[in-house]
């Protein structure tokens, strides 16, 4: 029988942090003094023991993390859109209702002992249960209806301390603490009523109507400040959860952020429950790991439309998980691409290895990323100039190309003078040497002619996890017979990195090329 009180979950211990954990509480204390860090922190660990309690299912590794975060954003209060792309039956609807039910029913208990910090839910917890249709709206709702309803639930909800219970059901559970789940659709020709609520839930993100979402749903979680949970797997098309996705994964590389987003891919839930793991080895009989359901289900893959430079999964296949960044090289020459910085955007040097005895058929030399210098936007140029310099001691250049607009012109002439030594060429930004640099990295692309340090220890890098973000966000163009390549026009995207591998690539073009003979009358022959 289970009768934990509020006071006595105060004083239980919880089980080690896991390394995002970690992270999370870090930043976390980076915004907040000692004492209210330590407030947010003791809520949250008793709380992830309270959503333990109820299920009677301990949370595993790669969902506690999420658990974490959202209770975190409603402690706080900062609003968050948190997105969770998870595989198919991995448990993503099943953390998301322990967490909100066990929020429901503590979070109003908790407002007397920490008003300041749990003030406005002293009237309840207003949750929106979402989906694109009924139909999918109830399988969330349901769950957590399932978890309010549950003898383990009412025999908490029946602790002296709490002293509370289900008042009402059906399209809305209400408790008598006024914490309340109401299940609504998303779907675009639905009328949806206007609410106010403290947590926005979309379940099967990925088929939500941005429009919907952004004007009907959204807006109900603008007196409170509502946290937003978009839960979902990927599709064929880009949508208002894709576009999430990737704005959270970009916020993400900032310093201190926040993590907003989690994934947990087949192989995560595989580790943390065997019987899944023996799900998947049937799955992988019956329809193939190349199969687009698997990658659409269980690898998280997104086949998107054409319009997209390279994509994710092309991505993980050139990356060499051997290999890590290499700090210095002079075994052979390199070639190097700078990308110098306009307003917001940041100065990358990108340094290549190549293979120059074995070009193929075509003259397509192998090219093996080395190393990144990511100097920011916010360096002054005289502060740059010594650090590129610096940074480039290290490795055996033959040829650097500079983009040239903007202040490239500058930054080119001023590395003739710190670095006599080699050869610095000027790379003009006009659509016909765009399209030719951005044409010619996405042969070498398409031909694996391009390889990426992916040791686990690289992966940990943030100029590893920026270079994937952009190339991965990278879109195509078509402007008459130029193919240009560039970021979307969304919040904190950027093609920084792609465009100083982009002129990186072209230094090895230029081997190739035959000198042009200029043909005139030489003075010394006589005729």
């Amino acid at each position: 029988m289970m009768t934990v009180a509020s006071e006595e979950l105060l004083d239980e211990t919880h089980e080690e942090e896991t390394p995002i954990e970690q992270e999370l509480r870090q930043a976390t204390a980076k915004e907040l003094g000692e004492e209210a860090r330590n407030t947010v922190d003791l809520i949250i660990e008793k709380m992830l023991i309270v959503i333990d309690e109820l299920s009677g299912h301990p949370l595993y590794a790669y969902q506690r993390p999420f658990a974490r975060r959202f209770l975190e954003s409603l402690i706080l209060g900062d609003g968050a859109t948190l997105t969770a792309l998870w595989a198919r039956q991995s448990g993503k609807s099943e953390t998301i209702s322990n967490t909100i039910a066990a929020v429901m029913i503590m979070f109003p208990v908790l407002t007397k002992i920490f008003p300041q910090h749990l003030g406005k839910f002293a009237e309840g917890v207003w949750v929106g249960a979402f989906a694109p249709v009924d139909e999918q709206a109830d399988t969330l709702y349901g769950r957590i209806v399932a978890r309010l309803t549950s003898d383990r639930a009412l025999e908490f909800m029946q602790d002296p301390d709490i002293q509370d219970g289900v008042k009402a059901r059906g399209r809305q559970l209400t408790l008598r603490s006024g914490s309340l789940v109401r299940k609504q659709t998303a779907h675009p020709k639905a009328t949806i009523e206007g609410r106010t609520y403290h947590v926005i839930l979309i379940d099967e993100c990925q088929g939500a109507d941005e429009r919907v979402v952004n004007k009907s749903i959204a807006p109900m979680g603008t007196a409170t400040l509502a946290t937003k949970v978009f839960v979902g797997t990927p599709t064929y098309h880009k949508g208002v959860f894709y576009d999430q996705i990737q704005l959270n994964k970009r916020k993400q590389l900032e310093r201190g952020a926040r993590q907003n987003h989690f994934e947990a891919d087949w192989r995560d839930a595989g580790r943390a429950n065997p019987n899944y793991l023996g799900s998947i080895q049937n799955e992988l009989a019956r329809i193939g790991e190349d199969s687009d359901e698997f990658k659409l289900a269980y690898r998280l893959m997104w086949l998107l439309e054409v319009g997209q430079f390279t994509s994710a999964e092309r991505l993980q296949e050139i990356g060499d998980k051997s290999m890590e960044i290499q700090r210095s090289w002079d075994r052979s020459p390199v070639v190097v691409g700078i990308d110098p910085a306009r307003k917001a955007d940041s100065t990358i040097v990108t340094v290549l290895w190549v293979d120059w005895d074995h070009p193929d058929e075509y003259g397509f030399y192998p090219h093996r990323i080395l190393n990144w210098l990511d100097l920011g936007g916010t360096t002054s140029w005289e502060a740059q100039y010594h650090r590129i310099v610096d940074f480039l001691t290290h490795y055996r250049v033959l040829r650097i190309g500079v983009d040239t607009a903007g202040v490239g012109d500058a930054v080119a002439d001023r590395l003739r003078v710190l670095m006599p030594w080699t050869e610095i060429v000027d790379m003009p930004s006009d659509r016909a040497s765009q399209s030719k640099r951005w044409k010619h990295l996405k042969q070498l692309l398409e031909r694996g002619r391009i390889i990426v340090p992916a040791h686990a220890k690289t992966r940990q890098l943030k100029v590893y996890k920026r270079f994937m973000q952009e190339m991965e966000d990278l879109q195509v163009e078509f402007t008459g017979p130029y193919m240009l390549a560039a970021a979307p026009e969304k919040a904190n995207a950027h093609d920084d990195y792609a465009d100083s591998l982009a002129l990186a690539c072209m230094q090895t073009t230029i081997e190739q090329q035959m000198p042009e003979v200029e043909v005139s009358h030489n003075v010394f022959y006589e005729r």
